[in-house]
């Protein structure tokens, strides 16, 4: 359950990296740049998590590693559940509205953690987080992606994911520090200014409404008939040749990024590495700012960088982070929780462009949340297996297994993937509109 949000600092940290930091040749609409600054606001309230280093030492005060295990196994699988049905809902009955209820359905859910002692209320709020974090999965993107309506031939939604990346960094670095060391005072801390942080997201974007024309009332069964088919044809989209070569890498090496930063994967390694609550958080917050830099790369060169590439090398790095785990490296795992750290971060705007582009527009919501979908679904099984073997000391039999499984994954894509891509995921169409300006780098 490593965390990943955006706290109330958010102003502090957009005071240096906001739209105007595009190195624009050409201006923006107005309601491009309100939208675009809102977005990176959101992102990095979204992201504030301060309790993303200390969530693990809070439920030892009450529960044990194997207990957290399942915790996050069950609670995991409940919003696993609520995830594709939410983006077929967010796609027939409005994507702002599933994501302000998301937002303040998983500020509240933190928020019931914060009070709580013992199993029962730690499983309770994090199911309900879980479904908030369900239903704002792939809305929000979804929403933001068109309510912007960025030219789909240029590379300007990859420029401000990246952007919103970055604030979002230095959101999560200035808040995993800063609850670290709250934590040290009360622990409970951390998990109240997390809640508030999510829920404060909600009203930042209460104004911005989902335009898509509403369908016709129809009878329930035709409602609950077209709801089906359509969360059917969600699935079927990855198996489309466009689509469906993405599948294992976002198995396993976005599934093992979301153990390692939604689950217990990156405190127990920070832990087998022999960081205490502290240094750990010394460590995260460090491989933020280092990511930050990266992503400042990334942005100047949008256009060159290649995908086929960036997702082989951000694989490969994964795999060899799992297998460099095994040795008792003690502080030179700090490359392995930066690498991990660096890599989820790097491959997002990629995958992102890549299911934005090639979803239709009355899906895209839905597709979104399949491959949130496919990307939970590893965690579900390997909470419980990585709190057993952590707790047997048997750690060393999952890294080996899942490095190997992406080294697989990589050899797939790579004998399926025939062109290399360098600016668009997808082939020019004719244009109906007035062409929006690039953002250049």
């Amino acid at each position: 359950m490593g965390r990943c949000l955006k706290a109330t600092g958010a102003t502090m940290v957009l005071a240096s990296i906001n739209v105007d930091s595009y190195n624009m040749n050409q201006t923006l609409t107005d309601k491009q740049r309100r939208l675009s600054r809102r977005y990176i606001v959101y992102e990095t309230l979204t992201s504030l998590w301060f309790i993303g280093a200390v969530w693990l030492y809070f439920y030892r005060i009450f529960i044990t590693d194997y207990q957290v295990g399942i915790l996050d196994g069950f609670a995991f699988a409940i919003g696993l559940l609520a995830e594709v049905p939410s983006g077929a809902l967010a796609d027939k009955f409005g994507r702002d509205k599933m994501v302000k209820l998301g937002q303040m359905l998983a500020g509240g859910g933190l928020l019931i953690q914060a009070f709580g002692s013992s199993f029962i209320p730690f499983f309770v709020g994090q199911a309900i987080m879980m479904v908030g974090v369900s239903f704002v999965s792939g809305a929000d993107e979804a929403l933001f992606f068109q309510k912007l309506n960025f030219d789909r031939t240029s590379v300007n939604w990859r420029k401000l994911v990246t952007r919103a990346s970055q604030a979002a960094l230095i959101g999560t670095l200035v808040a995993t520090v800063v609850g670290g060391w709250l934590h040290t005072i009360n622990p409970r801390i951390p998990w109240i200014l997390t809640g508030v942080a999510l829920i404060s997201s909600a009203f930042l974007i209460w104004s911005i409404k989902d335009i898509r024309p509403e369908k016709a009332k129809q009878k329930l069964s035709a409602e609950l008939r077209e709801y089906l088919v359509s969360i059917k044809d969600g699935f079927l989209q990855f198996g489309t040749p466009k689509l469906w070569l993405y599948v294992p890498i976002i198995i396993t090496v976005q599934g093992l990024f979301y153990t390692a930063g939604w689950g217990l994967l990156r405190l127990v390694l920070l832990d087998r590495f022999h960081f205490d609550p502290f240094w750990g958080s010394i460590v995260i917050a460090s491989s933020s700012l280092i990511t930050v830099g990266i992503l400042a790369y990334m942005h100047k060169y949008a256009e060159n960088l290649s995908e086929k590439r960036v997702i082989s090398l951000i694989s490969l790095g994964a795999a060899a982070s799992l297998l460099l785990s095994i040795a008792d490296i003690g502080v030179w795992g700090y490359a392995v929780i930066l690498t991990l750290y660096a890599g989820e971060h790097v491959l997002y705007p990629f995958m992102s462009e890549v299911l934005n582009h090639r979803a239709e527009e009355h899906q895209r919501a839905t597709v979104l949340s399949v491959a949130s979908f496919f990307r939970t679904l590893p965690y579900v099984a390997l909470a419980p297996i990585i709190g057993y073997l952590n707790t047997h000391d048997s750690l060393e039999y999952f890294l080996i297994v899942w490095a190997l499984l992406i080294v697989g994954a990589v050899l797939l894509y790579l004998s399926l993937k025939k062109k290399d891509i360098h600016v668009s995921l997808v082939e020019k169409e004719p244009e109906v509109e007035a062409r929006v300006p690039e953002i250049a780098s």
